[in-house]
């Protein structure tokens, strides 16, 4: 179980989505979520600036920016457990390539996002 304050960034696109991954964090308790956004370079700054022990990322960015910002945030802050939701398996194998530390295919149940979540912040 999580056993100490933690951080959370969203990486989605604006919407109903990103709603809904906001207040499945915040039933986690002692998750403090620092950042929604919807871009590589925001991303990387507030991974840069705040270190979040989390980073939840939703694959649906343009321009495959999600595979880049996991690529770059892995390489150089490895600590940051993160966890990607992806529409395919074959995205789930990419997701998983890019070391990804977890990987849920959407449409997944709470129980299961709670549960996954909380195992790779209990790694911290």
């Amino acid at each position: 179980m999580i056993n100490s304050d933690i951080s959370a960034l969203i990486v989605a696109s604006p919407g109903r989505g990103r709603d809904s991954l906001r207040a499945l964090l915040r039933a986690i308790p002692r998750l403090e979520i620092i950042g929604q956004v919807d871009d590589a370079p925001s991303a990387l700054k507030i991974v840069t600036d705040h270190h979040p022990a989390l980073m939840l990322l939703d694959t649906s960015l343009p321009n495959d920016e999600a595979w880049n910002v996991l690529q770059q945030i892995k390489a150089k802050w490895s600590q940051t457990q993160c966890l990607v939701l992806v529409d395919t398996i074959r995205q789930q194998q990419l997701a998983e390539a890019a070391s990804a530390d977890g990987v849920l295919v959407k449409g997944f149940s709470i129980a299961r996002f709670l549960t996954t979540t909380e195992r790779l912040l209990s790694l911290q």
